[in-house]
């Protein structure tokens, strides 16, 4: 009968994941097989030397000193290795006893769509995996918010995904509209797919080819064998009208029919198909004043209107901001394959005080700037430097701050006043010993004394 360490050594020893548990000090104490192949390192090599004698860029000593798990960590401790790490600390009780981390490598992975991408091989490969990426991505579980507001509109579109019913998505340009009406196509778990079409990207004269297809020969340059419209590729499925405010008036009764009856007719055909689609619109634009204003059906918006889910605009959720800048670096870092650089403070209160005209799309751009910067400057902490000027003037953060971070006057001054005062205490408020301390006259003394109200 085998101990039970030796059985726990041994189901370790035996799974896919390489595994690493340090004590508090970070001297390692367990390396499993699977590290020893993964990492090159062997058991008597590692165990009983602080991990970051083999890995200077290690997970754990951050996990100790923190005392909090980090989940699904794109991690390079090595050159050419390339993992996703899920490290945990360790308590008996209430105490701090150490930490364990689980490596799984994606080196492999990396190096295949580095390849993928340079010779364009594979396409139905990863277009197979591409649409299992994106039911994770888009489902509402991977929406990053706790603003109240924003997980109550969460809530309505979960409570109303799995019915027939159509929904109307209206928001500020970069908030999400588009993630929201995937969200809720995949809660649905109907059998067809997500089909999006932008309807102000669409010349109004091809509007009518693109949404019902066409039979062959129907207009010059038609293709001999016709082509099935946006409504026809999503049956069963979902059919998302971004844009809608955009859609041409001349269209808009063609589309409340296929409302009413769910029947489509190509162009140039004659015969009329059934189509099972679920409608969700999206838009930027009033469509109510549009409405008023004659610039949008009266019927049409009120059939599309049976559910109207209003996302906000970033600015007015901005506890979610420090939320949706740690997920896109993660994600930019994984993509660019660089560390996970620290984020101080200052930069991160700098983030979430700006209004973000742009909501999420711009936040991510940013975002992705920022990592590309920090990348090719190879260094591991975001300063300022790397915030566009445009953020750090128009960010609604103290002003008292701003000086301090970017006036090189007030950082002097700062540093003068702080050292004057260390002085002072330390000479127990003897002008004459602060001043041979601080090696200034002590005229000089009395004047940045007066100078700063000391």
């Amino acid at each position: 009968m085998l101990s039970f360490n030796l059985t726990v050594e041994m189901i370790l020893d035996n799974i896919n994941d390489a595994v690493c548990v340090v004590d508090k000090d970070c001297i390692t104490r367990f390396w499993n097989k699977r590290a020893e192949k993964l990492y090159g390192v062997t058991r008597k090599e590692l165990l009983g030397k602080k991990i970051t004698y083999f890995f200077p860029t290690a997970l754990l000593p951050k996990v100790l000193k923190e005392g909090r798990p980090y989940e699904n960590v794109y991690n390079s401790p090595r050159e050419n290795y390339h993992n996703i790490i899920t490290a945990r600390p360790l308590y008996d009780g209430n105490e701090l006893i150490g930490a364990i981390s689980c490596d799984r490598d994606i080196s492999e992975l990396i190096r295949l769509t580095t390849l993928l991408d340079k010779t364009k091989l594979g396409l139905k490969v990863l277009e197979e995996e591409i649409s299992i990426l994106n039911e994770n991505r888009f489902s509402f579980d991977q929406i990053v918010g706790s603003n109240i507001n924003f997980i109550e509109v969460i809530n309505l579109c979960r409570k109303v995904s799995k019915s027939k019913i159509n929904v109307l998505i209206a928001g500020e340009s970069g908030t999400g509209k588009e993630v929201f009406a995937r969200a809720i196509h995949i809660e649905s778990r109907r059998k067809g797919i997500f089909v999006p079409i932008n309807c102000s990207a669409i010349p109004e004269e091809l509007m009518e080819s693109e949404l019902f297809g066409y039979e062959g020969g129907a207009f010059t340059g038609a293709l001999k064998k016709g082509r099935p419209g946006k409504f026809e590729l999503a049956n069963d499925g979902t059919l998302f009208l971004d844009e809608i405010g955009d859609m041409p008036l001349s269209m808009q009764p063609k589309i409340l029919r296929v409302l009413e009856d769910g029947m489509i007719t190509r162009v140039g055909g004659s015969k009329a198909t059934k189509v099972d689609v679920r409608i969700i619109a999206a838009t930027n634009k009033n469509l109510k004043k549009m409405m008023y204003d004659g610039l949008f059906r009266k019927d049409l918006y009120y059939r599309l209107n049976s559910i109207l889910i209003k996302l906000p605009p970033l600015r007015e959720r901005r506890e979610d901001i420090p939320q949706l800048v740690n997920r896109f670096i993660k994600q930019f870092c994984i993509t660019y394959r660089s560390n996970i650089p620290e984020i101080p403070s200052q930069v991160m209160e700098v983030l979430t005080n700006y209004d973000w005209e742009g909501n999420i799309r711009e936040l991510k751009n940013i975002i992705e700037r920022i990592v590309i910067l920090v990348k090719n400057n190879d260094v591991k902490r975001i300063d300022m430097n790397f915030l566009p000027r445009s953020i750090i003037e128009n960010s609604t953060v103290k002003r008292e701050y701003k000086n301090e971070a970017l006036d090189l006057n007030k950082i002097i001054e700062n540093a003068e006043k702080k050292a004057i005062l260390e002085a002072m205490e330390f000479s127990k408020g003897n002008k004459a010993k602060a001043a041979k301390l601080l090696n200034i006259p002590r005229s000089t003394l009395y004047f940045k004394l007066n100078k700063y109200h000391i």
